[in-house]
């Protein structure tokens, strides 16, 4: 069994990384870690009500849980399971430890840029990756978010409203 981490910033597109691992492993039994980096709170007070999975709910897209259950109906057959675990962590020490912990040996990064980091609670983990995980495979994956394809992934009104101004 292969057991992979992969980087997300809880967003549907985020999830193209694991379906592309499925391909390069088409034949394993593939243990899916999704990792979501978080910095924790300055404030004793929020430590003290925190509950890692609360974050991954308020930071998950509207569509991450409908495309990870779409990805396990796929690619079934090859899953033996597929989760997302917050890293604390603020350092490649910390990193190491992690790994160590979810025994990982590999990993798959997409391009620089595919992910979105942006919020202040959270970065990019690709440089604690890259130096602490032994296989490290890069994928080319096309962002939709720039991509004219994206209108079938938006969902609710403003969906219908591009739709409709392109006919």
């Amino acid at each position: 069994m292969t057991r992979i981490l992969i980087p997300t910033d809880l967003s549907a597109q985020s999830l193209k990384i694991a379906e592309e691992a499925f391909k390069m492993y088409p034949d394993d039994i593939i243990d899916v870690i999704l990792v979501y980096p978080y910095r924790l709170p300055v404030w004793n007070s929020d430590l003290y009500w925190f509950s890692p999975a609360k974050i991954i709910k308020k930071h998950e897209d509207e569509q991450f849980a409908h495309t990870k259950d779409e990805l396990v109906r796929k690619y079934f057959k090859n899953i033996s399971s597929i989760y997302v675990e917050l890293f604390t962590g603020v350092n490649s020490l910390a990193f190491e430890n992690f790994r160590v912990h979810h025994q990982i040996q590999t990993a798959v990064l997409p391009q620089n840029g595919f992910l979105d980091f942006s919020h202040d609670d959270t970065f990019d983990p690709t440089n604690l990756i890259v130096k602490k995980v032994p296989i490290i495979n890069r994928v080319q994956i096309e962002n939709v978010k720039h991509s004219e394809d994206y209108q079938g992934l938006k969902p609710g009104l403003f969906s219908l409203i591009q739709k409709v101004f392109r006919s």
